[in-house]
Order: structure tokens, then sequence, then C-alpha cells
């Protein structure tokens, strides 16, 4: 009975893990880079119930820590959008950014970013 069940969740947590993947590959949507966070992630590996043999993830007590990058696009159509990217795509991208999410990606896109400030004050005179 426990086996079955354990395996049906499983069955129920792939099924909605595909289902998002394709829902996000099918959203579209463009606007302005408007934050970023990195959101940090622990797994505890203690043994269930103290039972053991039983762990979360890799060895007994062993603590997994993991990285989120997370952008916020707020939409030509005035929504904000919290979009998870890649720690590459997480450096790259700047506040301020025009991005595009295309269908048939997960991927964001930089179309332009902003210009560097400009300094009103002159240079020093050199004599």
């Amino acid at each position: 009975m426990t086996n079955k069940l354990i395996a049906a969740v499983i069955i129920l947590v792939v099924v909605g893990v595909i289902a998002l993947y394709i829902h996000r590959r099918q959203e579209v949507f463009e606007g302005q880079v408007v934050d970023k966070d990195i959101v940090e992630n622990t797994s505890n590996t203690t043994p269930m119930n103290n039972h053991t043999g039983f762990h979360f993830g890799g060895a007994a007590g062993y603590n997994n820590v993991t990285h989120t990058y997370i952008v916020k696009v707020q939409t030509t159509e005035g929504k904000k959008i919290t979009w998870s990217v890649s720690e590459g795509k997480y450096e790259i991208i700047k506040i301020g950014d025009h991005v595009v999410k295309p269908k048939g990606t997960t991927d964001l896109q930089i179309v332009s970013q902003p210009a560097a400030p400009v300094s009103n004050t002159a240079p020093p005179a050199v004599n």
C-alpha cells in the first residue's frame, strides 16, 4: 500500500513538472527588468523518523545549498512576472534591460540595455 502511494505521488509530481515546463515554454512576454534576486535553498539530509537508510538527498546530516537566480520583469501589459534564469544569464541581465521571452523557449533574450549614465561635469583642466 505504501509503495503504491509513493509511486502515485512520484508520478503526479513528474506529470506536474512536465506540465509546468510545457506551460512556461508557451508563455510569451516582453518588458523591462525591474529587480533581481538570488534565493538560497538548503536541503537537509537528516534521517527520516530516525530510521537508518532513509535520507533526504545525500549522506546523513549533509546540508546541500543551491541557488535559484530570479529576475522580475514589468511587462508592457503592466503585469509583474518573476522568472528563473541560469547563473550566467543572471550575471548578464541588468536592471533596466528590455527583455523578451519568445514562445518555444524558457530563456529570456535581452533586446536592449539602458544607456550608461552621462556625467554633466567637465573633466579637470590640465595645466
